[in-house]
């Protein structure tokens, strides 16, 4: 990693970027490929941001923002219930002091979704299928609740990531998504 310091001009990288950058590759790739793609990244996002040196914030924010874009391009790749069952997620944290739902929950305002979008809604069995694979994907996070004897032991979903960048992300024409909000206010 040293040797790409060269690639910079002199004095413009911080003391603690290279090993910032190799620790992070480390940590979650393995691959010195990966290091160079992160010491890259964090070059050109100073840049733009027209700073004169090259800080381990500069890195995190790189890092940060790879993330999100892995993040966006994975809901965008998907397909249109996977995302319908994501919206309907991030439509509740979004509009509900709670942070985690149930599978009911969720499915109620999926349903809701399909009727706005005027498409027949999956079973209930497999928008909890779907909602593993999103959890597998590191897109949402589940834990199991004890309800008590009333309630039950149940699942409770919720997003690993802010509610509004799955809301854009979800329908990227701002009117689609007016439109269906509006449609569940309504409901």
């Amino acid at each position: 990693m040293s040797k790409r310091r060269d690639t910079f001009q002199p004095d413009v990288l911080e003391d603690g970027v290279i090993p910032r950058v190799a620790a992070l590759a480390a940590r979650e790739h393995g691959d010195a490929r990966k290091a160079i793609v992160i010491l890259s990244s964090t070059g050109k996002l100073a840049a733009r941001n027209s700073v004169s040196s090259v800080t381990e914030e500069h890195v995190d924010a790189a890092q940060d923002y790879a993330e999100m874009s892995r993040f966006q391009e994975l809901i965008r790749g998907s397909t249109p219930h996977s995302k319908y069952i994501l919206f309907a997620l991030a439509y509740l944290q979004k509009s509900s002091l709670k942070q985690a739902f149930n599978t009911g929950e969720i499915y109620r305002v999926y349903e809701d979704v399909c009727k706005s979008e005027g498409t027949d809604p999956l079973s209930h069995q497999r928008v909890l299928e779907l909602l593993k694979v999103w959890a597998f994907s590191d897109v949402t996070e589940n834990r199991h609740t004890d309800g008590g004897k009333s309630e039950g032991s149940y699942r409770e979903r919720s997003l690993l990531r802010d509610s509004d960048m799955v809301l854009d992300t979800v329908f990227e024409q701002p009117k689609t998504k007016q439109n269906i909000v509006f449609d569940l206010q309504n409901s």
